[in-house]
């Protein structure tokens, strides 16, 4: 009998962590950059159009590496001018925020609305890596791997 009780949250727990969460006071599907920080690394993918080659390409890369995209809490955020006809990844943790939102990361970000340019933030918000082109998984991977907060998680019990 005590252990129905545990059932629905070792469900929950277990759900949270499928879904690529990175602890249970984190949202799913975070509607802003404040709400990633300490719970994603914000893969800023910003396109001129929903439909770019290079952008679709990038979701392709990711979605073949969603395994490892999760592992690692990171968080495909598409920044577009507008969302509309904007095809969302089969398999890869993401979030499409709010026009005003997009537009207030491009202005932070100084990125011109018609450029391409792919940006990894750390959990803490910091810069990682800015490309013009497209990034491999293998070079997201060995990127997030050297940093500290993943060699934290990588040593704890159970860890991605």
């Amino acid at each position: 009998m005590a252990s129905r009780r545990f059932l629905p949250l070792v469900a929950l727990l277990s759900s949270t962590f499928a879904l690529g969460q990175a602890s249970l006071k984190c949202q799913v599907q975070p509607k802003t950059l404040a709400a990633m920080r300490n719970c994603y690394r914000p893969l800023l993918v910003f396109s001129p159009t929903a439909n770019d080659p290079r952008l679709r390409k990038q979701s392709r890369i990711l979605d073949a590496a969603a395994d490892d995209m999760m592992d690692r809490f990171v968080m495909f955020t598409p920044i577009l001018p507008t969302a509309k006809n904007f095809s969302t990844p089969l398999d890869t943790p993401y979030t499409v925020l709010s026009a005003q939102q997009m537009q207030s990361i491009r202005s932070q970000f100084h990125v011109p609305a018609d450029t391409f340019l792919v940006l990894l933030l750390g959990e803490d918000g910091s810069e990682a890596l800015r490309s013009e082109t497209p990034i491999s998984s293998t070079r997201l991977n060995s990127l997030i791997d050297t940093m500290l907060s993943r060699k934290g998680e990588m040593k704890r019990p159970h860890a991605n």
